[in-house]
Parts: structure tokens; C-alpha cells; sequence
């Protein structure tokens, strides 16, 4: 027998992947520089480069610019700058060159080791995630032909969110941004930004985004000292969404490719930054299926298949914070600069809490700068969920204040965004097949007093007797939408 069939469209994640490993390599101090003596600071900044889908695997590139303080023999402070090249490949079944791949690399840490005067060894703990997502069409059963009168089936309803189209796309924003009281400043010496969503929407097939770039620029002032200032660039782009509809929801992720921000004679700060963005479109859908079926004359025969909907939640933004005393050991006169990059979400701990990577650079009594690092969880006040929960965004403030004569208190602040991730798993019947070789039986029509325990589905009973729920409800004065009862006893007409 023909099925009747409703057909569908999702976006099928093919990978998911976070994986997190070091990078290392080792430079030598250029002629023109002093000897080393100690590292009083270090930071990591990633440049992707090339990331794409290629036949079963995704294959991404880039460097790791190293940026390195170090103390000479001398004194003072001295800046390095070393590259680091990185490759990165991962596998799974069904990657084509076609898919939509969304990659992101952050440093969550970053060291150095003096090997000798004029030799050393830096280390970049590398945080890489990829999702390749592809379309794919599905159809369910809903019914099969209506002129077999005598066919009983039992319709199921799932109402779902399903992730119905994904697509990477890029922009670049150049700007020049004015920087306050700029002649106190030589040099942009470790630039870092952070994109920030405040608005999105979907019109006729494109989307609309709104946010700001925050730029944290750690600078070197004219005297050799190191501060952190921040500065903002607004933006708003109109991106192709090609098969998005207006009616659904949007999410937006954003990527940081690569930054260069470079402090001008007139005071400005030339911008170039490279973003990718993940749009994803969600739909709630009523899917309609088929859960159980017979004959009232013939057995019947089906076959089916177990279908794994990415089904998904995603849960409105909340705010986060945490905050710790660090022990320093010393009088400190300046916190230079504080960084908090997210490692991790902790999923197994209750609550479900966010591990960042936290950095503090500092400046002693004597003039020395030194850097302090720790691993801080911030606890998050999200839904329980059965499934697995990522990080959509994470909009996070770090700062430090001096306490006592040798600690600091750190604060983390945020506001972050969780999608719930629960695959549903149905039954589809995919055929069905009427054994007409066997009669029914001749027997009149008859009565059977059944007991109905508590919880029992009528549909059940009226299967297992080859008659009807609606001629169940009708003997025992049941109401039409009942599909169980209480304890009691039944009248069961049959064939």
C-alpha cells in the first residue's frame, strides 16, 4: 500500500568538534636586541587563514602571532614578536567541498621559557571548534490510502525545533577609531577584539546584523609602560541567507579571522579586521507520523525506520559573573592588563558553569612587570537538559583591583547565550502490506466484558480485538477524545 508522505527540510550537522592542543616553537633573539633574562609577560593572538571542507575531512591553517615581554640584563622591557604556524584536520563521513563549515580558533593560554641569553621556546595552548552543517531533505508517513475503509491507524503528533538551514559568510570592517589622549601612547602592542550582537532579523532572504567590535588594545606609552585601553566600532551588515524565511528564528555566531590595528602620527588607529558568521535559521515544526496500525479483517505487515532529529533549545541569554583573591607575593603599583578567554563549558559539573583562562599582567613597586595566570570557573544559572549544551556567545568584562599589600581580587562579568542541544528519535513506517490471503471470521457481531486497567490505551485494547476505539467510546459512553480510562469494567463489540 501506497504511503502518504510530508516532506521536510533540515540542517544536518555533520561535525561538531572542540579540540584544544599546543603549539610550540623556538626563536632566536634578533643581533639588534638585548640578552634575556626574565619573561615578565605573554600573549597569543590567532590568524586563520584557509578552513575548508574537502572530501571527509575539514582541513584548517594559520599562524599564532606570539607577542613576548621579556626583562633584558639591562632592565626596562623589551617587546618580541614570533610566528607560529599551525595545520589542523578533522575527519567525518558524508563532508563534501559543498558543506558549510564554521571554524574558530582562540589561545586560551600562552607561555615562554628561556633556553640560554639569546634563545627561547614559546608555547600557545590552542583552542580549535568546527561544525560542518549540510542540507538534507526528510520525508515522513503520515497516512496511506483512505479508500481501505477498514484500515485503523494511529496518528502521532511531535512538535519540534529543528535547525532548517545554516551559511558561513564573511565580512571585513576597516575603520580608523580615534584613541584618547593618544600622545601618551607609542605603539598598539597586543590588539584582541571582541564582536558583539545586538540586534539581528531576517527580510526576504537576507540577514540584518547589528553590533560593536570592542577592540581591547594593550599599548605602550612614550615612558615604557604597558596599559589596556578599549574602544568600540559599531557596524551593521546585510548578508545573504538564501532559503531563510522571515517567520524564523535566527541565531548568529561570530568568528574573529584576523586583526591588525596600527597607531598613527595624527592620533587615529587604523582597523582591519576579518569575521566569519554562522547563520542558522530554527523553525518549530508539528511533524505528523504514523505510530501503530492493523486491520480490522487481515494482519498486516509494515516496515520502518528509527529517524534521529536534531532537535534543539535554544535558551535566552543570561548573565554570569565570578570573581577570586590572587595571591601575589608582592606590593603591586599597576595592573597593566587583564584578558579572560573561554576555555570550556563544564558540563558535567552542577551547576553548568564556564571555565575561563585568566591573565593578569602587573606592574611590581620596583618598575618589573610580571603576569599571574589562573583558571576561573564562572557558575551559569541555566535550564537542566538532557542533551548537550554549546556556547553560542559570551559577552565577558575581566578586571583587577589591588588588595592589600600582595593580592589582587579578579572579576568576571558576562552575558552569555547556551543552545540545548536533544536529539528526538521517531518511528517512521515506511511500508504496509495487507496479508488478504486471510479471512476473517464469520462469527456475528458480539460483546466482550473486559476489564480496563488504570492507564491502559483503548487503542490497545481495540487492536487486540480487531475493532475500533470509536466503537469502544460508543458502548461505554466515553467522550470522543478519551484515548484512556480509569479502572473499569469495558463492553468490547467485536467482528
Amino acid at each position: 500500500m501506497e504511503p502518504k508522505k510530508s516532506t521536510f527540510g533540515i540542517s544536518h550537522l555533520l561535525l561538531d568538534t572542540v579540540n584544544t592542543y599546543e603549539e610550540t616553537a623556538d626563536a632566536i633573539v634578533p643581533d639588534t636586541f638585548p640578552d634575556l633574562m626574565r619573561i615578565a609577560a605573554v600573549f597569543g593572538s590567532p590568524q586563520l587563514k584557509d578552513d575548508v571542507p574537502q572530501s571527509g575531512r575539514v582541513f584548517l591553517s594559520g599562524s599564532i602571532r606570539m607577542t613576548v615581554f621579556y626583562v633584558p640584563e639591562g632592565g626596562g622591557l623589551r617587546k618580541l614578536d614570533i610566528p607560529v604556524s599551525f595545520a589542523h584536520i578533522e575527519e567525518a563521513e558524508g563532508i563534501q567541498e559543498s558543506c558549510q563549515l564554521f571554524a574558530s580558533c582562540r589561545v586560551v593560554s600562552a607561555d615562554a621559557r628561556i633556553m640560554n641569553s639569546r634563545k627561547l621556546s614559546v608555547t600557545a595552548t590552542l583552542c580549535i571548534s568546527c561544525q560542518v552543517f549540510a542540507p538534507e531533505s526528510l520525508s515522513l508517513t503520515t497516512g496511506f490510502d483512505e479508500s481501505e475503509e477498514e484500515l485503523e491507524l494511529l496518528p502521532a503528533s511531535h512538535i519540534v525545533t529543528l535547525p532548517v538551514a545554516a551559511c558561513r559568510r564573511e565580512f571585513t570592517l576597516m575603520d580608523d577609531v580615534n584613541l584618547t589622549d593618544f600622545s601618551r601612547y607609542s605603539s598598539i602592542a597586543v590588539p584582541r577584539a571582541e564582536l558583539r550582537l545586538s540586534d539581528c532579523r531576517l527580510m526576504n532572504e537576507k540577514a540584518i546584523i547589528k553590533g560593536d567590535a570592542v577592540l581591547h588594545l594593550l599599548a605602550e606609552t612614550t615612558d615604557g609602560l604597558l596599559e589596556n585601553t578599549d574602544c568600540v566600532l559599531p557596524f551593521t551588515q546585510i548578508l545573504e541567507a538564501d532559503g531563510m524565511k522571515d517567520e524564523q528564528q535566527l541565531s548568529v555566531r561570530f568568528s574573529v579571522r584576523h586583526l591588525d590595528a596600527e597607531l598613527r602620527d595624527d592620533g587615529l588607529i587604523s582597523v582591519g579586521l576579518g569575521a566569519s558568521v554562522l547563520l542558522t535559521a530554527f523553525e518549530t515544526l508539528t511533524l505528523q507520523t504514523i505510530e501503530d496500525v492493523y486491520h480490522l479483517q487481515h494482519p498486516v505487515q509494515t516496515e520502518s525506520r528509527s529517524i534521529e532529529l536534531p532537535t534543539c533549545r535554544l535558551i535566552p541569554e543570561m548573565g554570569c559573573e565570578a570573581s577570586e583573591t590572587l595571591s601575589v607575593g608582592m606590593k603591586i603599583a599597576q595592573i597593566a592588563d587583564v584578558t579572560a578567554v573561554p576555555d570550556r563549558l563544564m558540563q558535567e559539573s552542577t551547576p553548568l558553569s564556564l571555565r575561563m583562562m585568566v591573565c593578569v599582567v602587573y606592574r611590581a613597586e620596583d618598575g618589573s612587570y610580571y603576569s599571574i595566570h589562573r583558571a576561573v570557573q564562572m557558575p551559569l544559572d541555566a535550564p537542566e537538559t538532557a542533551g548537550t549544551v554549546r556556547l553560542q556567545s559570551l559577552q565577558c568584562r575581566a578586571s583587577a583591583a589591588v588588595s592589600g599589600e600582595d593580592s589582587l581580587v579578579l572579576s568576571l562579568s558576562g552575558r552569555c547565550a547556551l543552545l540545548a542541544q536533544e536529539p528526538l528519535t521517531i518511528r517512521d513506517l515506511t511500508a504496509l502490506t495487507i496479508d488478504t490471503d486471510v479471512c476473517s471470521s464469520t462469527a456475528p457481531v458480539s460483546v466482550i466484558l473486559r476489564y480496563m486497567e488504570a492507564g491502559e490505551r483503548l487503542w490497545d485494547i481495540a487492536k487486540s480485538y480487531r475493532t475500533t476505539v470509536d466503537a469502544i467510546r460508543q458502548a461505554n459512553q466515553i467522550s470522543g477524545d478519551s484515548i484512556s480510562t480509569q479502572a473499569q469494567m469495558l463492553l468490547i463489540p467485536v467482528r
